[in-house]
């Protein structure tokens, strides 16, 4: 029976998809996996702690915090179960959590050491490739932001902002950072800033609080910043369309 329920449990985790039965109750049977479980409200990992092991979310929901260098704002996302709790922090120059996590409800982890993960790499061929193909699709996406279209206006160089600091385009997020904090990191007019926010608060996108945005659900803000759509939103006071690209071909 306990062999069965950790047959299903490593079912529905990302590095173990594609993989036999006979392959996972192979690895059942030889790898030792430490099980733990957290009250709501604990903080389980902290900022810089050292990434020795996987760490995956078997049941519950957590809450993720990532925390600017100067410590002037803190962005607060959602992860729920299955997910891999930052699995290329375990290799590379940095092998150390840049967030921490606190359960959200009560959670179960299920946890492996990296010299299990080695010879798992080693071993099983589908567990490589998983492997690798969630850091590189990390890597890739990460290198794909300095390249995307520029916001033509300070509304959508919010949305950005939020954007670029998210560890996912989609769900709710808090960010705690005071007006004058954001203002400096757009290098705009704290006054423009408070309009901008405004409107979008207005607009049921985003909830105002002291020193704190709520964000209901970042995939709606998103559409705004969707170069597809015809739809132009401008701060306000401001109407000017943003300045067409004339191609100079000789």
């Amino acid at each position: 029976m306990a062999e069965l329920r950790a047959y299903n449990q490593l079912l529905k985790l990302p590095l173990f998809l594609g993989l036999g039965r006979e392959d996972l109750s192979q690895i059942i049977s030889h790898t030792p996996f430490g099980f733990v479980k957290y009250h709501k409200g604990k903080r389980i990992i902290e900022e810089n702690d050292a990434c020795d092991q996987l760490y995956f979310l078997l049941n519950g929901s957590l809450y993720t915090e990532t925390t600017a260098d100067d410590h002037s704002y803190r962005f607060i996302e959602e992860l729920s179960a299955s997910d891999v709790l930052q699995p290329e922090r375990l290799f590379g120059l940095h092998q150390r959590f840049t967030k921490a996590f606190i359960s959200k409800t009560e959670v179960s982890l299920m946890t492996l050491d990296k010299c299990e993960v080695m010879k798992l790499s080693e071993e099983f061929e589908i567990f490589r490739l998983n492997l690798l193909n969630m850091i590189s699709a990390q890597t890739q996406k990460l290198s794909r932001r300095p390249w995307k279209q520029a916001p033509h206006d300070l509304t959508h160089r919010i949305i950005r902002f939020f954007e670029s600091h998210c560890n996912r385009p989609a769900g709710p997020k808090t960010i705690y950072i005071r007006m004058i904090d954001l203002a400096e990191e757009l290098n705009e007019n704290r006054l423009e800033v408070s309009h901008a926010l405004n409107q979008l608060d207005a607009e049921g996108l985003i909830e105002l609080g002291r020193g704190k945005i709520v964000i209901p659900a970042l995939e709606r803000l998103l559409t705004l910043n969707n170069p597809g759509n015809n739809v132009h939103h401008y701060p306000v006071g401001q109407s000017v369309p943003p300045m067409p690209v004339h191609d100079n071909k000789t």
